[in-house]
């Protein structure tokens, strides 16, 4: 049995769709992994004899806080209260049951500033918490 075929004309794809659909693409993932550099609040870190630097930073929650008494927390450093900290690591919290927190105190901060910080964060159920040092060679 012979099949006849009709003029066979050749099968012509049209490439702007795709083409289209490429820059479509590209434009969502520049858009998309575009991050923001934040620059962290500038302070004066202390050193000690015996501190650890974290062998992981990464996944923590950082609270900073300056000689001024200024708070700031999370990646876009923004300026909280210590009752606006508690409402920030409850939604942290939520995110993550097993919040981790980096408090980067200025030097020059008092112990009972700190303490405040540290009870903030104990009252809301965070209770992995580490301080930024730098390790001093004496």
């Amino acid at each position: 049995m012979k099949l006849h075929r009709k003029d066979e004309d050749e099968v012509a794809i049209d490439m702007s769709p795709m083409i289209d659909m490429v820059f479509l693409l590209l434009i969502f993932f520049i858009v998309a992994s575009a991050v923001i550099k934040v620059e962290p609040v500038k302070i004066e870190i202390p050193s000690a004899v015996y501190a650890k630097v974290p062998e992981d930073e990464t996944g923590r929650a950082m609270i900073t806080l300056t000689a001024a008494g200024d708070m700031y927390v999370g990646p876009t450093q923004k300026l909280v209260t210590l009752d606006e900290l508690k409402e920030w690591i409850t939604l942290e919290l939520e995110a993550d049951k097993d919040i981790r927190i980096l408090i980067r105190a200025d030097g020059m901060v008092r112990y009972r500033d700190t303490e405040e910080i540290m009870e903030a964060c104990a009252e809301v159920g965070a209770s992995d918490m580490i301080f930024a040092a730098f390790e001093s060679g004496e």
